[in-house]
């Protein structure tokens, strides 16, 4: 037979914080968009130094190139000038400015007259141009070219005996250095598009393993413990995934010991007594309840007839019916004494009509207990009955026995009664106190009688008890009755 038993949540440890939340940027996402924008960053500042010292050396290179160039005109030019040939001057300019690049030559004496020129040339007193710093200017009206002039001096002994000028078309030079600036551009560019799909395919790869954990963690938020981390890794991300499969062990543990716990004892007592663990040591409180005693009558006699395993299939088959209208009606069992069950109600979770909760389900247990006889009898099984006694009032409910053994139950002079009561019932009857009866008003909701009185050990005073024939309006449970499935006695 299936005992229904009921499991013991525990509390889950914080282990959904590793969920992603919905339309959250995954960690491979995250750590991609780092890696690229580290990887972008770092390149532009590459490039930005690689432009500047490139267009520093450019820039040096250009100067030295016309610096050259003026040495050269310079040294062939002091003859003519001293000599005045001016034909050997003007062919000295026209064989330089069919260099490339170069948009004028001129040459002038040391009073600043021009002896020679050809091409473009700056209108300025050259004189008045710094020897050690180019000229810049533009020429053009719709479209404007830029221009670099180049002044030296024409030495002879240390004497100034003329100056030469080398114009340079800066459109050149600006080509030459907008070639350097594609090319590290694009190769910038090709850089940053391999990074990205490097920072790409190694953030997957990091973040994998940090998905499992969260796969795993789901797994064990939704009480999946028999979940267990494959991978090996031999870093954290192993040393963490290592310590929650130890942690699932354990909560797999925890909870097979609190399946076995819960039948044992009734669920509400487990649920209070796993609540709080600091809770649980000898002692209890005062507690207003109610108890039932559900005992088999003749049972001595039908222990002597059946064997054992027929007796304990028996026994199940009863009592499994007696523990699900219990729970229906907010009690549990608390516990099994041979033959009989003693019900409890209003302990340990607090119930305001416990009274009217344990009067209904004695009512129905015998009830239910008839219509299952009748099944029985049909398929030609064992039958028996129960005396049922309930009593309420004042008790002491908390765990008794010793530090090493103990259980939660109630004790006291109410429950006494109640145990007297089940023993002078007979097959099929509910006895309770004439005090219950009148504080619950009972004959308001059942057919009731006057039992007689019963005299109790301690007590100088009888004490009335009444017999409850049948509830006014019959009860009906076939639904307790088709989740039973129980064992066959012949």
């Amino acid at each position: 037979m299936t005992v229904a038993t009921q499991h013991i949540p525990s509390k889950n440890l914080l282990l959904s914080n590793l969920s992603f939340k919905a339309g959250s940027l995954p960690i491979a996402g995250k750590l991609a968009l780092i890696f690229t924008a580290v990887i972008i960053v770092g390149m532009g500042l590459l490039s930005l130094f690689i432009l500047g010292n490139q267009s520093s050396v450019f820039g040096q290179q250009t100067d030295a190139y016309a610096a050259a160039l003026s040495d050269q005109l310079s040294t062939a030019a002091i003859e003519p000038i001293l000599a005045g040939d001016l034909q050997a001057i003007d062919q000295l300019t026209t064989n330089l400015v069919d260099n490339e690049g170069i948009e004028g030559v001129a040459i002038f004496s040391d009073q600043s007259t021009m002896l020679s020129t050809i091409g473009i040339i700056p209108g300025k007193d050259p004189s008045r141009i710094h020897p050690n710093h180019p000229l810049y200017w533009h020429i053009g009206e719709s479209k404007q070219i830029g221009l670099a002039s180049y002044i030296s001096k024409i030495n002879f002994r240390d004497i100034t005996v003329g100056y030469c000028l080398i114009t340079f078309d800066r459109s050149f030079m600006n080509t030459a250095y907008g070639d350097t600036i594609r090319t590290i551009s694009a190769i910038t560019a090709l850089m940053v598009g391999l990074s990205i799909v490097v920072a790409t395919l190694l953030s997957k790869r990091l973040s994998r393993p940090i998905k499992h954990l969260v796969k795993g963690s789901q797994e064990i938020s939704r009480g999946n413990y028999r979940f267990r981390f494959q991978e090996r890794h031999k870093d954290e991300l192993g040393q963490l995934m290592g310590s929650l499969n130890t942690m699932t062990e354990g909560l797999l543990r925890k909870e097979q010991v609190e399946e076995t716990f819960s039948r044992y004892v009734s669920p509400n007592v487990a649920w209070a007594l796993m609540d709080d663990l600091e809770k649980v040591h000898l002692g209890g409180s005062h507690v207003e309840a109610t108890v039932l005693f559900a005992d088999i009558s003749g049972f001595t006699t039908l222990s002597e007839e059946l064997e054992p395993a027929a007796i304990n299939r028996l026994l199940n088959d009863y009592f499994t019916l007696i523990d699900q209208v219990a729970e229906k009606h907010g009690g549990h069992i608390d516990k099994y004494i041979g033959d009989c069950a003693m019900l409890l109600f209003g302990a340990p979770l607090q119930d305001d009509k416990h009274g009217l909760h344990g009067i209904h389900c004695g009512v129905e247990i015998q009830q239910v207990i008839q219509e299952y006889n009748l099944t029985r009898r049909q398929e030609g099984m064992i039958t028996v009955e129960f005396s049922i006694g309930i009593n309420s009032g004042t008790m002491l409910a908390g765990n008794m026995g010793s530090e090493r053994r103990m259980e939660y139950t109630v004790v006291g002079n109410a429950v006494n009664l109640a145990s007297r009561l089940s023993s002078i019932a007979t097959a099929g009857q509910i006895i309770v106190t004439r005090e219950l009866h009148d504080a619950l008003g009972l004959d308001t909701l059942f057919e009731t009688s006057q039992a007689g009185t019963i005299k109790l050990r301690g007590k100088a005073t009888p004490v009335e008890v009444c017999h409850i024939e049948r509830q006014v309006k019959m009860l009906s449970s076939p639904e307790l009755l088709d989740t039973l499935t129980p064992g066959v006695v012949h």
